[in-house]
């Protein structure tokens, strides 16, 4: 039995309303030059945006709605904890009477189609990691579980493989993780864009726990973080390389 992303999206978005309660002035260190409001605005922004396009049904949303949508009023967490709760509810309606593999809208492939299982996915690691900035930033870490960690780490691989014109010549990397035994391979001969390999030799091997290689890859944490074997400065050339906005 895999991973429940809608049940990832309700417990995250419960632990990111804990965390970010009556913190909302503090630094976000791993998001530069926001506080945890801003931090807050942004969730919910994200939330509203994907209620919006579940509703769509496949077509384009209604960008105006989800704009007014994301208005949390004038208490930002309870503003957003009736958001967040809005979007579970219209993400589990449609998953159990569209079924799983309704269509939305997405931006993350040519077709700008996928299902609403894959949503589920990309809203589940959304919130996971900024569940993980807001327990930074307020001093209350909680790990992530391995088993979500390598999901997430999947997920990066599916969907966030894509950048400018790769100038870094050829370069196979092996990410190898310490606790769940995965590893992933990604790269390329130097002439195309890296993209996750199912086989190949690796020049350069990272490796750490699951949770550290998913965080690795959101830019969370750095390659100092991990261990490397090979040429660290490759290593920083393709993780610096997808654009993650």
């Amino acid at each position: 039995m895999g991973i429940n992303h809608l049940a990832v999206i309700e417990q995250y978005s419960g632990s990111f309303t804990k965390a970010v309660a009556g913190n909302l002035g503090l630094p976000v260190p791993s998001c530069p030059g926001w506080t945890v409001d801003d931090l807050v605005a942004h969730m919910a922004e994200v939330q509203s945006w994907w209620t919006a396009v579940v509703l769509a049904k496949g077509a384009y949303p209604d960008e105006e709605a989800a704009r007014l949508a994301a208005d949390t009023g004038p208490d930002r967490v309870e503003g957003w904890r009736e958001i967040s709760a809005r979007f579970v509810a219209v993400q589990e309606d449609y998953l159990r009477v569209a079924g799983p593999d309704a269509p939305v809208w997405v931006f993350w492939n040519e077709e700008k189609r996928d299902t609403a299982l894959a949503l589920a996915s990309r809203q589940a690691h959304e919130v996971v990691v900024h569940c993980w900035d807001a327990q930074q930033a307020v001093g209350a870490l909680e790990p992530i579980p391995a088993e979500l960690a390598a999901d997430g780490v999947d997920e990066f691989l599916l969907r966030f493989l894509n950048g400018k014109e790769w100038e870094g010549g050829p370069l196979v990397l092996e990410l190898a993780a310490t606790d769940t035994g995965a590893t992933w391979l990604l790269g390329t001969d130097g002439s195309a864009r890296p993209a996750r390999l199912a086989e190949g030799t690796a020049d350069v091997r990272v490796s750490g726990t699951a949770e550290q290689l998913y965080l690795l890859l959101w830019r969370r944490l750095v390659v100092e973080d991990v261990t490397v074997a090979g040429d660290r400065a490759k290593v920083d050339a393709l993780l610096g390389w997808p654009k993650l906005a």
